[in-house]
């Protein structure tokens, strides 16, 4: 699916755009007048956490449930769980902050690392502290991913990342491909309206 295809919510809409006409997301940082999708920007992801503001469109969330993407062994996680009737926190901190769910539902369909099963990276995301050492160019999704609804999130900002828990899955939704969000994303940008 063409990314100029999904609706796009009106907050995402305002953005600005690469080259190529894709929204950049607000947590995404800058580099010679070139979004750098791969890297997250510490000072605008320390802003989004402590001030309850989505990592897509840089808009409030509202107290309640948070939305993020989460990738295939992650989603494989999830998914054990709630089928074993257990609850599902993870333990391991991400820098991947939270955000509305039409922002995610939307984030999940336009990125082409998310979307599919079979894309790969096209740059390295590595930190200093081996925590993306996984996030490299080439690198596959896998099977599944998943747009995942929390019913919180925590975060600790320190000297150089901003890491994020999330607490109580309230909404699991599983995909092979992204646009299988599709209607759902429809659905809640008609419910906004």
């Amino acid at each position: 699916m063409r990314f100029d295809s999904v609706p796009m919510p009106p907050t995402v809409e305002v953005r600005p755009r690469d080259p190529r006409g894709y929204p950049v997301p607000a947590i995404t940082p800058w580099h010679d007048d070139q979004p750098q999708f791969a890297l997250t920007d510490y000072d605008r992801s320390a802003n989004c956490a402590r001030q309850r503001l989505c990592s897509v469109c840089d808009t409030l969330m509202p107290r309640g449930p948070v939305w993020r993407v989460v990738g295939g062994s992650e989603s494989a996680a999830i998914g054990e769980a709630l089928a074993a009737g257990r609850p599902y926190r993870n333990l391991a901190p991400t820098l991947e902050g939270p955000g509305h769910r039409a922002c995610m539902l939307y984030a999940s369909m336009v990125c082409p690392y998310l979307a599919r099963p079979n894309a790969r990276r096209g740059l390295d995301a590595r930190s200093p502290d081996d925590m993306t050492a996984h996030v490299v160019r080439g690198a596959v999704r896998g099977t599944l991913g998943a747009v995942v609804g929390f019913a919180d999130y925590e975060f600790a900002v320190t000297s150089s990342q901003v890491l994020f828990r999330f607490v109580d899955v309230v909404e699991f939704l599983p995909h092979d491909t992204a646009d299988a969000h599709l209607d759902a994303l429809r659905a809640e940008l008609d419910q906004a309206r």
